[in-house]
């Protein structure tokens, strides 16, 4: 599989920023509908052909991103040696190099996994922005066991709502946010569709809706 030109900048970006910064977690912001899964594949691929003893755990929190994720290392590297942990999926494969799991099915299992040298976070902008949650619980495990542990996330929307981006804040997992292309890029050379928007007559009523994590609680919108 060949990654599009803003792809490959993607990653080239991403080990630029890594040749200047020992220390730290940076975050690509890559607007939905580029591929996120295609420069998580690379990314992961390159780790363990440059640095065979490398091992990855790529993080996301449903079982439908763990298959979409997986499939698209599958297709660039067939031969690839990844497990997947996901109770969603009923897979619970682990010794690989490669784990591709959902954070719900291992929050609690650092010492399973073990030595972990990279992790890639999809939908980064779920990780709390403070020592909360599954993911925090998990990543805190994991560097008890390697201190030296390195984190990339990816997201569309690095600003959370009611807490700013997703680098500020004294407890951030996250330093600096890379942006390798835009959605004006995208339209313009084809690969989205120029968006269009039109009033409506109808208006949603949000007052009794909560937020949680930056958005409406789902439960109650389906409610409402």
């Amino acid at each position: 599989m060949e990654l599009r030109e803003y792809q490959q900048r993607a990653v080239d970006q991403l080990y630029k920023w890594f040749r200047s910064n020992p220390e730290g977690n940076p975050v690509l912001n890559l607007p939905g509908g580029s591929g996120k899964s295609v420069v998580i594949a690379k990314i992961v691929q390159d780790a363990l052909h440059n640095w065979p003893s490398t091992r990855v755990l790529m993080l996301v929190h449903s079982r439908e991103l763990v298959a979409q994720n997986a499939a698209k290392l599958r297709a660039m590297w067939p031969g690839a040696p990844m497990g997947i942990y996901s109770a969603g999926l009923n897979k619970r494969q682990l010794g690989e190099p490669i784990t591709y799991a959902s954070v719900q099915s291992v929050r609690t299992k650092a010492e399973r996994l073990g030595h972990i040298d990279l992790v890639l976070v999809d939908e980064a902008h779920c990780i709390s922005t403070t020592e909360a949650g599954g993911y925090r619980t998990l990543i805190a495990g994991l560097k008890a066991i390697n201190p030296h542990l390195r984190i990339v996330g990816f997201t569309a929307s690095p600003y959370r709502l009611g807490h700013g981006m997703i680098t500020e804040g004294k407890e951030a997992i996250f330093s600096d946010i890379l942006e390798p292309v835009s959605i004006a890029e995208l339209v313009f050379k084809g690969h989205l569709c120029p968006l269009r928007s039109k009033l409506t007559t109808h208006k949603l009523e949000s007052s009794g809706l909560h937020i949680r994590q930056g958005d409406y609680i789902a439960s109650e919108m389906q409610a409402a």
